[in-house]
């Protein structure tokens, strides 16, 4: 869907169309949980913060004023739900985080390719986990959420040469992570 069809359907919803809202929902919810998942590492909480953008989109559709894209303002809503909820985690007392969940393996895979897939993603979430919080955020929205530099450096509230220079920087930091435990497990 582009940009044009995305702010029908906000105008539509702006109007109180549950229809639009649902389509709406059924058009951004995967891509925020992804964003939101990936920095909480809790499906539920990720979920949560699906529900908090998407109920602020209904509340807010009117206040769309169209000086960006939909989806950077729905990433935008996202990014500052996601930011209220590490807040209010950092205040609470620290508690064991839900291991993200392991993509269902396909019937023709064997153990073998199982296990490979299995330490592969250990690997980059344990990679993942290294970055700065900016440097994360920004490859998430460029290669999960499919955001232009423009669209990120409007996010994150910074120029696009930042977001260029952190996106520069997360890829190296996590091709040297990524080098240094592939070398660890090839010497064990």
């Amino acid at each position: 869907m582009d940009n044009d069809e995305a702010r029908s359907l906000l105008d539509k919803i702006a109007a109180g169309d549950q229809s639009s809202m649902a389509a709406f929902y059924r058009l951004f919810a995967r891509q925020v949980h992804a964003f939101a998942l990936r920095h909480l590492g809790n499906p539920s909480e990720a979920e949560d913060v699906v529900v908090d953008c998407m109920h602020e989109v209904w509340t807010s559709a009117r206040r769309f004023a169209g000086r960006s894209l939909v989806r950077t303002w729905v990433f935008g809503i996202a990014r500052h739900r996601l930011l209220d909820r590490l807040r209010r985690r950092a205040a609470q007392p620290l508690q064991d985080i839900e291991a993200l969940p392991v993509e269902p393996a396909s019937e023709e895979e064997s153990g073998y390719e199982r296990l490979v897939r299995h330490q592969r993603a250990e690997h980059v979430a344990h990679c993942l986990e290294r970055l700065s919080s900016e440097h994360r955020e920004c490859l998430h929205l460029v290669f999960f959420a499919d955001l232009s530099l423009a669209e990120v450096a409007e996010i994150q509230a910074c120029p696009e040469n930042t977001v260029k220079t952190r996106l520069f920087h997360a890829k190296r930091n996590m091709k040297r992570c990524l080098e240094h435990r592939l070398r660890d497990d090839d010497e064990h």
